[in-house]
């Protein structure tokens, strides 16, 4: 009985360390720009099927609150965006969500050549479900960096990412939420 629970114990703290260590391989993959790593840890097509809708919906949803604000033109404007958004989203997704896109990108070269651990980036690391797991990712020199998350699903016998959460559009389209001071005005500015 005590062999068994021992072989229990055992197989729990690997089941609970091994979404863990799948980020420390990516961190190490992305340090090593090892591209074959980072095609096993991260569903690629998954992840770029994912991001696309996101996006989609997200310029979407922006044009057609323009709608309201200018008839004609927020009319036009948002037609327009529905009828191009689809073609430009896939084309840059496919072409910028690659692992050799990820590798080479200027703030990883960096970390590369310094050889600097990503681990200052998580906020936030715990399972969400027995076969989930998410990482909120966040600029440590900007505390008021928008949070990017990482989904991470036990496929078969490992833990791969299989989706990409996006700030709130406000983040990446240029707006900033209402109430919310430019980051030239001081907090205390009208």
């Amino acid at each position: 009985m005590r062999k068994w629970f021992l072989g229990a114990a055992v197989l729990l703290v690997a089941y609970l360390a091994y979404p863990y260590l799948t980020l420390y391989w990516l961190d190490r993959a992305l340090l090593t720009g090892n591209i074959s790593a980072l095609e096993s840890l991260i569903d690629w097509p998954l992840v770029r099927q994912q991001l696309k809708a996101d996006v989609k919906l997200a310029l979407i949803e922006s044009a057609q609150t323009q709608v309201g604000k200018d008839s004609i033109a927020g009319i036009f404007g948002a037609a327009l965006t529905a009828l191009l958004v689809p073609a430009v989203v896939d084309s840059a997704v496919d072409e910028w969500v690659t692992p050799e896109k990820l590798v080479n990108n200027e703030e990883v070269v960096k970390h590369r050549q310094e050889q600097k651990s990503f681990a200052d980036f998580v906020t936030y690391a715990s399972f969400t479900s027995p076969t989930s797991f998410r990482v909120d990712l966040r600029d440590p020199k900007d505390p008021d960096s928008p949070t990017l998350t990482v989904l991470m699903a036990l496929s078969g016998a490992r833990w791969r990412v299989v989706a990409l959460k996006l700030p709130p559009p406000e983040t990446w389209l240029g707006k900033r939420k209402p109430g919310t001071p430019s980051p030239a005005a001081p907090s205390g500015s009208p």
